[in-house]
């Protein structure tokens, strides 16, 4: 097993490069269901009168449109080799459930993106301002913005019962969809407190290294992570014992993940991450970079960068000088450094995953996927 502290220091190593490969595969298998999926609700869109399937028909055009934006489906892609994992076999029933995670997914990111008060998602507008353009467009009455951030509500709660839907339509015995449906529901509400949280953080404005930990814990290491490779596993006869193993992989993977995903919200190329440039610095995001930051610079450059950090009308001046900030505080290195120690940890759960004799495929994809995430180009 090529350990997380090696393919630091050299760069790209070969079995995070075939998780990604993997991962690149699922993308097009996935998508393909998905897409299917979207034709088959547009076919006869639901509404009493034309208007209102006119109306419906306009609003799943939009989940179809978001949905189907490039994205690496790492949720999708942990239900399905969470299945694979304990034994599963029925492989069109898997990508059933993988694809319920997908709308689930696109559901949080337009309820996530009207609450950061974010323009665009993966190089689009987000649902809030696609439906005040539409407004605006149409020449409504009342305000264009309260149109589109009700629109972004309504709609995300269309998809994320859609994605509860497809899951309770599949084919696997209805004992075990119930249970897993439980799980997945549970994780979700979970994942509901942890941005309460978030939001929390971000209107007191300040925040512990450990508040950040157990923000990242209770949403990405659950929601990413656990809940996805838990609902796989579930499907194919997971027992608690096998959970618990699972998730020594998923929480701290999670965690992993999302450090790094701070680390590309800052330093990362905007046609890559989807995200605009500088969005979570004036979205005041709280991060472990910043934290850091904050407690190891000199009373200058926390005094600038408070007046940076949040600040809505930021410009790319402003941001680079908070980037440079993070970099000669030490608060990048030891991210990166805090990062790694995490997807080290969840490394450490394989070993336990292969004494089970559990699918090698899954395994072999879950200690890549460890790796790549933290390897990810800035």
């Amino acid at each position: 097993m090529v350990r997380i502290e090696k393919i630091v220091q050299n760069t790209k190593s070969p079995k995070a490069a075939r998780a990604k490969e993997t991962l690149q595969n699922f993308v097009v298998i996935i998508e393909k269901e998905l897409k299917a999926y979207f034709k088959s609700e547009l076919k006869n869109p639901f509404g009493v009168s034309r208007k209102e399937r006119d109306l419906s028909k306009l609003i799943w055009e939009h989940i179809k449109e978001h949905n189907l934006r490039p994205a690496k489906r790492i949720r999708g892609a942990f239900i399905y080799y969470g299945y694979k994992l304990l034994g599963g076999k029925d492989e069109k029933a898997a990508l059933a459930a993988a694809k319920s995670i997908e709308l689930v997914h696109t559901a949080l990111l337009m309820h996530d993106d009207f609450m950061d008060q974010d323009d665009t998602r993966r190089g689009k507008p987000t649902t809030h301002e696609h439906f005040k353009a539409l407004h605006k467009t149409k020449d409504w009455r009342f305000d264009d913005l309260h149109y589109g951030e009700s629109m972004a509500l309504n709609v995300g709660d269309i998809a994320l019962l859609a994605g509860y839907e497809i899951l309770a339509r599949s084919k696997f015995p209805p004992n075990k969809k119930l249970e897993t449906l439980n799980r997945m529901l549970r994780g979700v509400i979970n994942t509901g407190s942890g941005q309460a949280f978030d939001i929390t953080l971000e209107a007191k404005g300040k925040a512990t290294e450990k508040d950040i930990i157990d923000l990242h814990y209770a949403k990405t290491g659950i929601y990413t992570y656990e809940n996805p490779l838990h609902t796989g596993a579930i499907l194919a006869g997971a027992k608690q014992a096998d959970l618990d193993i699972i998730s020594k992989y998923a929480i701290p993977g999670g965690i992993a993940f999302q450090l790094q995903d701070d680390i590309l919200g800052l330093y990362g190329n905007p046609e890559k991450t989807g995200k605009p440039a500088h969005s979570d610095l004036r979205q005041g995001k709280m991060t472990l970079l910043i934290i850091k930051a904050l407690e190891s610079g000199s009373s200058k450059d926390v005094k600038r960068l408070r007046q940076i950090w949040g600040k809505r009308n930021l410009t790319e001046s402003e941001a680079e000088e908070a980037r440079k900030i993070v970099i000669d505080t030490g608060s990048l290195d030891y991210s990166k450094k805090i990062s790694v120690g995490y997807a080290k940890k969840a490394q450490q759960a394989i070993h336990e995953m292969t004494m089970k004799q559990w699918n090698n495929e899954a395994i072999d994809y879950l200690d890549g996927i460890a790796q790549y995430m933290v390897e990810r180009d800035i």
